[in-house]
């Protein structure tokens, strides 16, 4: 999803730091909290060092769309597009040999489906529309029969679906679902926030190594008590924004709560069982997904009526018919 994009920037990240750092090695003793209150001049810099990055912290407030969450988006729009170009050329390197022709019956439902959910995201007015504008949207689907089910889209438009997945989904509804919350999580900027937040917590972890000599526990502890949960919030709000986007487009959003039944039993399938404990994941537990949608299931519906979706649906059939008449997935 948007942390592929976000995996090369904070590998880069961490080397201009552990560059900085490289005065903090193993055989060093931790710098005391005594010694860091008895130095005037360095109390000095580490009073300009903090007042500065409050007001920067501050100035780089952004509300998020639809659900209005604060949070920290200092990352120009540019350089979000210029990571998320490199990782897709990345991608495309992948998975070439895998790659459907975009003529090919599935390609072709699955770009319907999803510029039908962008033409409805446009007609969003929470949505900031200049994050639609000229986009060179390419959707590529991987017939890969050993990946996993996944799907996600990159910053400037590169969608990439994996045919394992549409099983899951099972119809265009529950298909809608997922690239609905794959496009929230662009629309939310969701790879331009954890870029910006992994400057705070590589910066964090550099300062609790220098105090406490100990990295390893440090990364986890910054891992467990920031970034998890802060990876868990953007995929709870992608999915509440991409739940109010598929019921804008005409798409019934009681699917989205059945496709991550689905999922659920998927996890549950091919796991074997093993429990998986959410404060060690990057995303929420599907039962709690799941509660979280039929949470906001009734703002959706409304949504759904207020789009004229019978009419629209009517028309959409005849295509729709058309292309699971000539799918073989």
């Amino acid at each position: 999803m948007y942390r592929r994009v976000t995996n090369q920037w904070s590998k880069f990240v961490r080397q201009y730091l552990n560059a900085k750092f490289k005065h903090f090695k193993s055989n060093e003793k931790p710098i005391s909290f005594k010694s860091l209150i008895s130095n005037p001049r360095r109390n000095k810099q580490l009073g300009l060092a903090v007042g500065g990055s409050v007001v920067f912290y501050c100035a780089n407030l952004d509300a998020a769309p639809v659900t209005g969450r604060t949070r920290f988006l200092w990352l120009p729009r540019s350089v979000e597009l210029l990571v998320g170009g490199y990782s897709y050329q990345s991608k495309l390197q992948e998975t070439d040999k895998y790659l459907l022709s975009p003529i090919h019956p599935v390609t072709l439902r699955v770009s319907n489906l999803f510029m039908k959910v962008v033409e409805a995201a446009r007609a969003d007015p929470q949505v900031d529309h200049s994050l639609l504008d000229d986009i060179d949207w390419k959707i590529h689907v991987v017939n890969d029969p050993l990946a996993p089910p996944n799907a996600f889209v990159m910053p400037g438009g590169k969608v990439f679906v994996f045919s394992s997945i549409l099983g899951i989904c099972k119809n265009d509804d529950g298909l809608a679902a997922v690239l609905a919350h794959e496009l929230a999580h662009q629309l939310a900027r969701h790879s331009a926030e954890q870029i910006s937040k992994s400057i705070i917590y590589l910066g964090l972890e550099g300062v609790l190594y220098a105090v406490t000599g100990m990295r390893i526990f440090n990364n986890m502890l910054v891992n467990m008590i920031l970034k998890l949960p802060a990876s868990r919030e953007m995929e709870t709000e992608a999915d509440h924004i991409g739940l109010m986007i598929m019921s804008r487009a005409c798409f019934n959003p009681d699917e989205a709560v059945r496709l991550w039944e689905r999922m659920s039993d998927f996890e549950k399938q091919y796991k074997s069982g093993s429990v998986r404990l959410e404060f060690l994941s990057t995303h929420p537990h599907s039962t709690r997904r799941i509660k979280d949608i039929s949470k906001n299931l009734l703002k959706a519906h409304e949504l759904y009526s207020q789009s004229n979706c019978a009419i629209i649906n009517g028309h959409y059939s005849k295509f729709q018919n058309f292309f699971n008449a000539n799918s073989r997935f």
